[in-house]
């Protein structure tokens, strides 16, 4: 982390000692057995720190180490979404089933398009250059889903347990913020520090923010985080959202 300026340095660290805490909490709480995908993508994000500390910063072995374990962040961040569509619809199967049908097709058409644009675009001719492409193509493809999620959960009334809650906004926050990074790459040197600081910030915020909230008790805990409607319209959206997915749920099955 030497290459880094003092202030990002220091975040890093402090980072890094909540991604331990936490993935330490989910361990002890067993709470990784609920959430595994998400236990799994923190596990990496840890190992990606522990690979990349000793490495030069600007040397070739840092590319390919950084590339290597940011190629399977990127495919855990997949995980994570479809681990989202489940644990959001739970009792929705017809929905679920969709959704990750959809998140799928997207991801597919995501990785052949900005393939087939590579040379439209402004990107090197080397390794990096195509992987950055790639990557920024699944990410923007993921943040559209993470985004139609969060409208869900806020429009819909349906009662969810604190730990889902948490996780789905906290990693909407967190995903948002590792996009914006993404894209900031292509920003040119221009306030590239002052960004990257706030986007490392507010990360580290959101993983300071799962350590303090999951918890054994958030599992039983059920509250409803959407638009607080009246009793009677929430009994129509929900009869609405249970036709919608035993019609799919029959689709599915013809």
């Amino acid at each position: 982390m030497s290459g880094y300026p003092l202030e990002q340095q220091l975040l890093l660290a402090l980072q890094t000692g909540a991604l331990v805490g936490l993935t330490v909490r989910l361990w002890w709480t067993g709470l990784y057995r609920n959430y595994p995908c998400f236990f799994s993508y923190l596990l990496l994000d840890l190992i990606q720190t522990v690979v990349l500390v000793p490495i030069p910063l600007y040397g070739l072995a840092y590319r390919n180490a950084w590339m290597v374990t940011e190629g399977l962040i990127v495919c855990a961040h997949v995980l994570v979404i479809l681990e989202l569509c489940r644990v959001l619809l739970r009792g929705l199967p017809g929905i679920t089933s969709v959704a990750r049908r959809y998140v799928k097709w997207t991801l597919a058409l995501a990785i052949v398009s900005s393939l087939l644009l590579l040379g439209a675009e402004r990107v090197p001719a080397t390794m990096t250059g195509y992987f950055l492409t790639c990557e920024r193509a699944i990410v923007s493809s993921l943040v559209i889903v993470v985004l139609l999620m969060m409208l869900f959960l806020a429009y819909y009334p349906v009662p969810l347990n604190r730990n889902v809650i948490t996780y789905s906004i906290g990693y909407a926050v967190y995903f948002l913020t590792k996009a914006g990074a993404i894209f900031l790459r292509n920003l040119g040197p221009m306030w590239q520090r002052e960004l990257s600081t706030v986007l490392v910030g507010i990360s580290t915020a959101c993983l300071i923010f799962w350590l303090l909230t999951l918890s054994r008790r958030g599992e039983i805990k059920t509250i409803i985080a959407g638009h607080h409607w009246s009793s009677e319209e929430e009994e129509r959206l929900l009869s609405h959202l249970k036709a919608i997915n035993a019609s799919l749920g029959r689709t599915r099955q013809t």
